[in-house]
């Protein structure tokens, strides 16, 4: 194996209250249910036996906790990081879906089904934004940890950011399948500089049936 090898495994957290209400979250935080902590511990086990070099996560609680659930007994520490949090939705934050479908019905479309025209009157992030916080951090654990395998755990937003990155999917594609469901294990290699996404959203180590609810259909998508 080349010693230029980097590897990053990266995951969103597990279903949080809001997920659950289908309310947006964004910089604004949740605790994890009891099935968004079964899903983690269903990522622990398919993770298990993975050596880490280092465990990063979103600072929001419900990607910090997801991290320690599938750190489980590892001897290091989650290294918390506010450059890997959700986009900040502003005002809509705590606000159901259909709530902001009514009331902001062209901004709501935007985000959804035209990102690269979603304005961010709410407040919160643009698209690009999240660009310009996310990358740029991502290119530094990279560099920090040539050769080894890391774990990224993140949000909706910023992990579709990150992989269309990698992948040179344009703003215009950005919601393009697959779903990032909870705790979805998308895997990145990259050798002699070229990245291979080799996981996308996998939710193989889900112990349920592949038609159970439990995987977000939801015609927006995951929940940010």
């Amino acid at each position: 194996m080349s010693n230029n090898r980097t590897i990053l495994y990266i995951t969103r957290h597990g279903q949080t209250q809001w997920n659950a209400e289908h309310r947006m979250q964004g910089h604004a935080d949740a605790p994890l249910t009891d099935m968004g902590v079964r899903q983690a511990t269903w990522l622990h086990d398919a993770l298990l036996t993975v050596d880490f070099a280092a465990i990063y996560a979103s600072s929001s609680m419900r990607a910090y906790r997801t991290a320690e659930i599938v750190r489980g007994s590892r001897n290091q520490s989650v290294i918390a990081s506010e450059d890997l949090k959700e986009i900040g939705l502003g005002t809509w934050e705590g606000h159901l879906t259909t709530e902001l479908e009514q009331q902001e019905p062209d901004e709501f479309f935007a985000f959804w089904n035209a990102p690269q025209l979603y304005q961010a009157h709410n407040g919160g992030e643009t698209f690009a934004q999240v660009r310009q916080r996310v990358l740029p951090k991502v290119e530094e654990l990279v560099n920090l940890h040539t050769g080894q395998t890391i774990l990224l755990v993140t949000h909706a937003v910023t992990l579709k950011t990150i992989l269309n990155d990698f992948g040179q999917r344009p703003l215009t594609h950005f919601w393009d399948p697959p779903v990032i469901h909870p705790t979805s294990l998308s895997k990145v290699v990259i050798e002699d500089g070229v990245p291979t996404i080799e996981l996308y959203a996998d939710v193989s180590h889900y112990q349920v049936p592949p038609s159970s609810p439990l995987l977000e259909k939801s015609a927006h998508g995951p929940r940010p």
